[in-house]
């Protein structure tokens, strides 16, 4: 009796673990606590230590090769691949089979996306008409899905209906495939095209693989790494491309439809039920087959793609983006910083993705919706749109990732960053005053 409760406690413990790990409530929470973390170190007397620790330099030696990153760089360069990675998963998931697998649901977030990258680059642009600065216009068109959805879900189901937040996630997506372009064709400085060749052929090996069906999620990480990584972080273009190229070769089939699956199952459970049980704790030989069986089955009825994604969310979410916010928020706040956010540089940021992109996908749906080219998502009213609109204007982890690769000069990253975090907080300000007296008045 006592090992069935012990097993049950067990398993409920497991189960809340679970359900914390896939909550993206508690994911924006782990992000939050990360940046509120590093402003506090970096104000405080720990501020010179919390700084050297992350330019603290990491030496790998391969006979005659020498890897050598910093922390910080091991974040940026290493981990965020990973993030990237689980981005291409869900680019390739949507465009085979979610919001962007169909010209008819896809067109929406796609002008929309558009229309939010244009607006903020250009405002950008007008402010920033130095030399200088100019090169942080990629810095306002990204869109920080994470926070998003989190603010979407805090505002409640019955304000903001399951449709729209299929909406902002296709739209974000649609995003993520424009930042990836542009960090790989606008911030790459030199390419070295001896690694760039060894990148695409590793690229091609799984490729090849993935046409032979195989699935072996140790082999395409493999390779990953040690190839496609390797040869774009040698080659001058970021690494984290690395990332989105290869999800691009992770296979999406299934060998066993979903009836197959049903049947196989059904049949495999009654040829188990049917052999007689021992009195021991061990299985007899033929139940432990069709155990193997089973779980074969299960294996080959669930794309490797969805497998791999959902391993890696809780590593992305709770260890890759906090360690992220960890290494590059930690800002030092004095008056000095706070009097340039009158800067062009601030300004074009701030305004760029809080005035930009609300401008940007709210005008855009409007004209799409009056030439009839796309339509609003079902039961989606406008007032509600406006208050997605305006969180999509939290840019963050990209926005910041950009700004790490836009300017070589301190001062500018800091500057930049600091401005961010203000428009961070002013795009969730305006989604909240949105929804809140908006979209409430007009269901009244």
């Amino acid at each position: 009796m006592n090992k069935i409760e012990h097993k049950t406690y067990w398993e409920r413990f497991k189960g809340v673990v679970t359900a914390l790990f896939s909550n993206d409530l508690a994911s924006g929470i782990m992000m939050v606590s990360a940046v509120v973390v590093a402003l506090v170190l970096a104000n405080s007397p720990l501020a010179t230590e919390f700084h050297e620790f992350w330019e603290y330099r990491l030496n790998l030696s391969l006979n005659d090769s020498e890897l050598s990153l910093t922390i910080h760089q091991l974040v940026n360069d290493g981990l965020m691949a990973i993030f990237f990675f689980a981005i291409g998963l869900e680019i390739k998931r949507e465009v085979i089979a979610g919001e962007l697998s169909s010209i008819r649901t896809a067109m929406m977030p796609i002008l929309c996306a558009l229309g939010g990258l244009v607006f903020p680059v250009l405002i950008f642009i007008t402010i920033n008409n130095d030399l200088e600065t100019i090169s942080g216009w990629g810095i306002p068109m990204a869109t920080d899905i994470v926070f998003a959805l989190i603010l979407l879900t805090l505002v409640g189901s019955k304000k903001v209906p399951i449709s729209l937040k299929i909406f902002v996630t296709a739209l974000a997506v649609v995003d993520d495939i424009c930042a990836v372009l542009v960090i790989a064709f606008f911030y790459t400085d030199h390419i070295v095209y001896e690694s760039l060749l060894w990148a695409f052929s590793s690229f091609f090996i799984l490729l090849v693989a993935n046409g032979l069906g195989v699935k072996n999620p140790l082999f395409y990480g493999a390779v990953g790494l040690l190839g496609i990584w390797t040869g774009f972080f040698l080659s001058g273009v970021h690494a984290t491309i690395a990332g989105v190229i290869t999800a691009i070769a992770i296979p999406a089939r299934v060998d066993f439809k979903e009836q197959e699956f049903v049947q196989n199952i059904k049949n495999l459970v009654n040829t188990f039920d049917n052999i007689r049980t021992t009195e021991t704790v061990f299985m007899k030989q033929d139940k432990l087959d069709l155990v193997h069986h089973i779980r074969k089955a299960i294996r080959k009825t669930v794309p490797p793609l969805q497998t791999i994604e959902r391993v890696l969310q809780p590593f992305v979410n709770f260890i890759v983006l906090p360690l992220f916010a960890l290494a590059n928020t930690g800002l030092t706040i004095e008056t000095e910083n706070i009097g340039k956010l009158w800067h062009p540089l601030s300004m074009g940021i701030i305004l760029g993705l809080v005035l930009g992109k609300f401008l940007g996908i709210s005008i855009v749906a409007h004209l799409a919706k009056a030439l009839k080219i796309a339509k609003l998502p079902e039961n989606v009213n406008w007032p509600q749109f406006y208050g997605a609109a305006a969180f999509a204007g939290i840019g963050f982890t990209m926005s910041i990732f950009i700004a790490e690769l836009a300017f070589n000069n301190e001062a500018l990253i800091h500057q930049a960053k600091l401005a961010i975090l203000l428009a961070f907080v002013l795009a969730a300000l305006l989604g909240v005053f949105l929804f809140r007296f908006f979209v409430k008045a007009e269901q009244s």
